[in-house]
């Protein structure tokens, strides 16, 4: 007898449960502009300049390669790259996002080996050769970079904290370079332009793909902020600076804050809480 009032009863108190949830109306701004700060660690392969002339020749392989985090190797090289940007948003559905907008990236690299200089060759005879004395030399790339991006936000909820999923493709220009070579001895300056013309110039276009995860801390009717890490993102093309660098894959790490424009025009949906 028992099993036959347990029965009905879980039953009513599973309809009373659903009876008791609320509906709760959200009108979120299908508008929204972001400012955004970005940072680039780089992972990949370095083949280095022929040029190059040292006295241990400790740093390269049976190759002439280096493998692995670009900002190692004792120093060898240095490569910074960094991106700031504006980024319009639109909102799709009540849990998908469209982003656009213009980044300029600076990509940023540096040879500066761990020895107070390194020897780049000059000129070479069958008797001969002759090399100058560097402490440093560096190229800096800016680049205007256009991305496409799709958020995907796994809860429907407008929570405060609210993670997501990111996928995108950025699609960067070349609008300027510079380069600059330090010698250990200022009489070597005269040589500044040969050994700059011997540099690989940098790629006029690259694109790359990736993919993400992000966290929305605040409402999307207010300002909010976002922090994002896209891994991996794989470049196309042969990355060209001081180094050639092979098709590769790095990080980015990107904060933005987002501000809600044209509050007239908003996107009304209910969810059950």
């Amino acid at each position: 007898m028992k099993k036959y009032i347990f029965l009905p009863t879980i039953i009513l108190l599973f309809v009373a449960q659903i009876q008791a949830q609320e509906e709760i109306t959200y009108e979120i701004p299908r508008w929204h502009i972001g400012v955004e700060l970005g940072i680039n660690p780089l992972f990949g392969v370095i083949s280095y300049q022929p040029n190059i002339r040292d006295t241990r020749r400790t740093y390269l392989d049976q190759d002439g390669d280096y493998y692995g985090v670009y900002t190692h190797f004792g120093q060898a090289i240095r490569i910074s790259s960094f991106s700031i940007g504006i980024k319009p948003e639109y909102v799709i559905k009540k849990r998908l996002t469209l982003a656009t907008g213009l980044r300029l990236h600076f990509f940023k690299a540096t040879l500066d080996y761990n020895q107070d200089f390194f020897l780049w060759k000059l000129s070479e005879t069958e008797t001969s050769t002759n090399y100058v004395k560097i402490e440093n030399i560096s190229q800096t790339n800016f680049y205007l970079e256009v991305p496409l991006e799709v958020r995907l936000f796994p809860r429907e909820k407008d929570y405060f904290a609210r993670h997501y999923f990111v996928f995108g493709a950025a699609f960067n220009f070349l609008i300027a370079s510079q380069e600059q070579v330090n010698f250990v001895n200022p009489q070597m300056e005269k040589y500044r332009s040969q050994v700059l013309s011997d540099l690989n110039d940098p790629n006029i276009f690259l694109c790359s793909v990736y993919a993400g995860i992000g966290l929305k801390l605040g409402k999307m009717k207010n300002p909010f902020g976002n922090i994002e890490i896209h891994f991996p993102e794989v470049t196309f093309g042969k990355r060209k600076s001081l180094v050639n660098t092979i098709d590769g894959f790095g990080i980015r790490i990107l904060t933005t804050m987002n501000f809600p424009v044209d509050k007239k025009h908003k996107l009304v949906y209910k969810v059950m809480d």
